[in-house]
């Protein structure tokens, strides 16, 4: 009977590699896809799949035959068995294997043959499989899985390129004066986590961030001291994303942004008061008002809506927050 396998032995240390990445929910991509084409061809299986598992979903980054959903839950994931067993997994027979009985895709009847092997991050890790499947049970004659090894290796180079180049993308993306993300990366990773609401049905929230009376910092003491309170509110903001998928962006002049994915109202409202809460600790003085304050407008994802229908529900409560005020958060 089928029970989803343990997470392996340093479980977390492979999340984080995987996170690294940055991998999950993006689009397709050619050197991928041509990965799973050439694995389909020279195996003569009916579809072939490459992977990344995180602690709860199976992201399919690269198929052909497109019968497996874009994200599949980790226990009904074949592939997961890889990832436990840190060594390929070959199965002759799906339907006769007696630990597999009552697993969806058996009790489904779409594959009778499978067979995969890891797909290794740079320091060892296995984030993620690459994978045929025939709807007949029996290994192709002559079997071997020298290919799908080389193959998986080509996949983990490219892999590990990817990820030389967001780290440039970082870098070029990032606001010099406060370390967080510019508005491009911010416009790229909100497109991104709708993207990934969609596809998992999870929710998503939106906190959109000004200063209070931030002109008379300028005005007052001069930009030199306008600039080095950027930099000290940046470094309140930053801890408030902890999470791998949460992003901390300077949007404006003297507006910020935290994008956070899986993150329903209840738990916006609760990041934007710890965001209160800190920066009146942290006592960034003013030069007119004392210490600095923000005012914080929050939005939690609709059905349908779009990135920028979100973001403007966002602003119009941050507005709200403003005439109430300031020093507060408001939810639209």
């Amino acid at each position: 009977m089928w029970n989803a396998p343990a997470a392996p032995a340093g479980e977390a240390e492979r999340l984080n590699e995987l996170y690294s990445y940055a991998i999950l929910d993006t689009p397709a991509e050619e050197r991928f896809d041509r990965i799973t084409r050439i694995a389909s061809r020279v195996y003569g299986a009916d579809a072939a799949y490459m992977s990344f598992v995180d602690s709860d979903q199976q992201w399919v980054k690269a198929q052909t035959g497109r019968r497996l959903p874009d994200t599949l839950p980790r226990s009904e994931s074949l592939c997961t068995m890889v990832i436990a067993e840190n060594a390929e997994v070959v199965i002759d027979d799906l339907k006769a294997e007696p630990a597999l009985a009552g697993h969806p895709v058996v009790e489904a009847g779409i594959w009778g043959f499978y067979a995969g092997v890891p797909l290794r991050g740079e320091h060892g890790h296995v984030i993620g499989t690459l994978c045929i499947v025939n709807a007949k049970a029996g290994a192709p004659e002559d079997f071997r899985t020298d290919v799908l090894h080389d193959l998986a290796a080509i996949s983990s180079h490219e892999l590990i390129l990817a990820q030389r180049n967001a780290e440039l993308y970082r870098q070029t993306n990032t606001d010099a004066l406060t370390g967080l993300a510019n508005r491009r990366m911010f416009d790229s990773e909100l497109t991104r986590t709708l993207r990934r609401s969609r596809r998992t049905g999870g929710e998503a929230s939106l906190l959109v961030i000004d200063l209070d009376h931030f002109k008379e910092v300028n005005d007052a003491a001069g930009h030199a001291a306008g600039d080095a309170a950027l930099a000290a509110f940046a470094a309140v903001l930053l801890p408030i994303a902890r999470r791998p998928d949460d992003l901390a962006a300077r949007i404006g002049g003297e507006e910020f942004a935290l994008v956070l994915s899986g993150t329903g109202a209840t738990g916006a409202e609760t990041v934007a008061a710890s965001l209160l809460e800190a920066l009146a600790a942290s006592g960034i003085p003013h030069p007119k008002r004392g210490r600095l304050t923000t005012s914080i407008g929050a939005a939690t994802l609709e059905p349908g809506e779009d990135t920028a229908a979100w973001f403007a529900r966002a602003d119009r409560a941050l507005y709200a927050a403003k005439a109430g005020g300031r020093a507060t958060a408001r939810s639209a």
